[in-house]
């Protein structure tokens, strides 16, 4: 345990100079900028839809959009990009030389990944409410700054994509840890995602199970799907904790048994 939190700490100094650290700056910044530009220049098609309160519409633009697409990109790209540090610079002969145990190395690394995808969350969430502003005083007719957000459901949707997240996070670290090319990942990213597409244009229930989908469910639901609450989580997101720990331990045991740095 003495040398867990140093061991830890390692793990953030090394994106410290790379892109993935921009990468999680840039990916909290860059939907509500993009939303914000579409309302601003759309404007005039959004009074229709946006209720009492524009935050709502606001909200709802920012997480489809995030949901959808984007987010999956992110934590792979991340993924990829924090374990291609390692493979790029050769240096996983030099860390199997520490005194540290595989297990340990391991859990730096998952948990790693987990802070680096809060972040991106809690970076989230100043700067959408900051681009809102920005938008209500460019755009005074849609009265967002004479309204509130919801900051109830921002934390929920936060806290609920998160939780969907998890499945993405450990298949994509087992990928990461069974192929040195990050390409491979990406591709299989980019493929599991046109799936998904499909799954929705086809109204497939099947859909709660297909991990990259996860998110969007988490935050807008389609009306074909009719999903079971368990102890006030969907029925998905258990699914995606399940496989979360199913491809933890498939990464532990592929790190711990066969990983080498050759």
């Amino acid at each position: 345990m003495t040398r867990f939190w140093p061991s830890l700490h390692t793990e953030f100094i090394k994106i410290r100079n790379s892109f993935a650290k921009w990468l999680i700056l840039v990916g909290a910044s860059l939907m509500p900028a993009f939303v914000t530009f579409v309302a601003a220049t759309k404007w005039n098609h959004l009074l229709a839809d946006m209720g009492n309160n524009a935050w709502n519409l606001f909200s709802l633009m920012s997480w489809r959009g995030m949901a959808f697409f984007y987010s999956v990109f992110f934590i792979v790209l991340q993924v990829c990009l924090y374990f291609n540090i390692e493979y790029k610079n050769n240096t996983w002969k030099h860390i199997f030389t520490l005194p540290i145990h595989k297990s340990q190395l391991y859990l730096n690394k998952l948990l790693s990944v987990l802070a680096f995808v809060i972040c991106y969350y809690v970076l989230f969430v100043p700067f959408w409410i900051l681009f809102g502003y920005v938008l209500g005083t460019i755009r005074p007719q849609l009265q967002l700054t004479s309204h509130s957000p919801d900051y109830a459901l921002l934390f929920r949707n936060c806290c609920h994509s998160f939780i969907a997240s998890l499945s993405i996070i450990s298949i994509h670290i087992w990928l990461s840890l069974r192929f040195r090319n990050m390409i491979i990942p990406i591709g299989i990213a980019v493929f599991c995602s046109i799936v998904m597409v499909a799954l929705f244009q086809g109204r497939a229930e099947e859909i709660i199970f297909w991990p990259y989908a996860f998110q969007y469910l988490s935050v807008s639901p389609p009306p074909f799907l009719h999903e079971h609450i368990w102890l006030c989580l969907p029925e998905h997101e258990w699914y995606s904790i399940v496989i979360f720990s199913v491809f933890s331990l498939f990464g532990y045991r592929h790190f711990t048994k066969r990983f080498s740095a050759n």
